[in-house]
């Protein structure tokens, strides 16, 4: 495995391939990266990779902006299909997205944990976030999944957020290869899908209750106009929230915007 801790090279010079080597598609400077995706899907293969060195108009969940400065970190799609997935185990494929980059940072040390279902965070502090957007044409279905990971900015780039940020640099205490992480994440994805098809989601379940953090935690679901307020009890072997709320009712949730 090649050092993601030495010198990044210029983004022009960039050579990556999508996952199982499928097309990587790389811009300087684009609008939105899930946005492309989506806009050019049908003429995308499956397994590409949508990269840019900066974003005019990066998002988040709840289309929050999503800060995306030229040269310091990463920000790209995945498209990856769902044929042969049942509908209902749609969402697990974004966890084990966040549980895959999770075992991939912590294998460097980052003891970095998972707050369902998909933010990555150190420290209660977070530093990747995903979107994703089910695709359809014809009878074929893809995710298209969105990520954005602070890499080489500082958290005082970030002090106009209202919530806690960090960035791999602060966390490692220097500069990362932005390349060669990407790669790794890329090769990491694979592995991960096809585990993914033909194990489930149990795999990672383990993994995703030893860095845990939040469990007992007061928290309330986001999930469009919905609010609910209550404590987190933990996670399922499917992948859902085991959650009970104020009034002392225990639920279960496949989705939605977990706020501690």
């Amino acid at each position: 495995m090649a050092d993601i801790f030495s010198a990044d090279r210029p983004f022009a010079e960039w050579k990556l391939e999508g996952i199982d080597g499928a097309p990587a598609v790389l811009f300087e400077n684009c609008e939105s990266t899930q946005k492309y995706l989506e806009e050019n899907f049908r003429k995308l293969a499956d397994g590409t990779i949508i990269v840019a060195d900066a974003q005019s108009a990066g998002h988040g969940r709840h289309d929050r902006a999503w800060i995306s400065p030229e040269g310091k970190n990463l920000y790209f799609d995945a498209l990856i299909p769902l044929d042969g997935l049942p509908k209902e185990i749609f969402p697990q494929v974004m966890q084990v997205v966040a549980m895959t980059l999770a075992r991939l940072l912590n294998r460097y040390s980052a003891d970095v944990s998972v707050k369902w279902p998909n933010d990555l965070l150190w420290r209660g502090q977070k530093f990747c976030g995903m979107v994703s957007t089910v695709l359809s044409q014809g009878n074929r279905k893809s995710l298209a999944v969105g990520i954005g990971i602070n890499v080489n900015s500082l958290p005082e780039d970030y002090k106009s957020i209202p919530r806690p940020v960090t960035t791999l640099r602060k966390i490692f205490g220097e500069k990362i290869n932005r390349e060669e992480l990407l790669r790794q994440i890329i090769l990491a994805l694979g592995e991960a899908l096809k585990k993914l098809r033909a194990e489930g989601i149990r795999p990672w379940m383990e993994d995703w209750r030893r860095m845990d953090k939040f469990i007992g935690n007061t928290a309330r679901i986001v999930e469009r106009n919905e609010i609910i307020e209550g404590t987190i009890l933990g996670v399922n072997d499917d992948g859902s929230l085991n959650f009970r709320t104020d009034t002392g009712e225990t639920i279960r949730r496949y989705s939605g915007d977990l706020e501690i």
